[in-house]
């Protein structure tokens, strides 16, 4: 024989596998208020949290999701479910932790962002534009400065060398 309250909780379910949610929410919702020491409110309130964090579920909510297990929890601390509902506690808690930090790591970025373009900004403002013939210019005449140099070292090499042979020339002939 099938009571009231199971056939309640059969129908929440069956609107749940359909994927009528917000529906199925509601039949829960209410078998908790109509009775909760049974065991049909017990699940229907485990229901209620994870309902919310059901991949299929659009409209679920971490947060409304953590809000009904902590009330399983303190509804029902002796339930078989509770290490799972304990499990399913500190994941949304790190999730929701997660969340805030992304936030704020999101809101530094961005003033960060604008406080650099600013910058940007400044620095543009106060250097002159570069002119680029004049700096091809200025390039142009450090390689030929450059050739020009190491012209000249290979030059002075030669030219120690050969006083360096005739001064060993002048003792040998001495």
């Amino acid at each position: 024989m099938i009571t009231y309250e199971q056939q309640q909780l059969h129908d929440a379910d069956s609107l749940f596998r359909v994927g009528h949610f917000e529906f199925a929410k509601i039949r829960y919702q209410d078998i908790v208020k109509s009775n909760p020491n049974s065991s049909a409110a017990r699940t229907a309130q485990y229901n209620l949290g994870y309902i919310n964090v059901y991949f299929e579920n659009n409209l679920g909510s971490w947060e409304a999701a953590l809000r009904e297990f902590k009330k399983f929890a303190s509804l029902y601390p002796d339930d078989d479910r509770i290490d799972e509902v304990n499990s399913w506690i500190q994941l949304l808690l790190a999730m929701e932790l997660f969340k805030k930090n992304y936030n704020a790591s999101i809101d530094k970025t961005k003033i960060l962002e604008t406080e650099l373009t600013a910058k940007d900004a400044e620095a543009l403002a106060e250097k002159p534009p570069v002119d680029v013939n004049a700096l091809n210019e200025s390039l142009r005449s450090c390689t030929l400065a450059k050739d020009s140099l190491q012209k000249k070292t290979k030059e002075l090499e030669n030219l120690i060398l050969e006083l360096d042979e005739r001064c060993q020339q002048a003792i040998k002939d001495q």
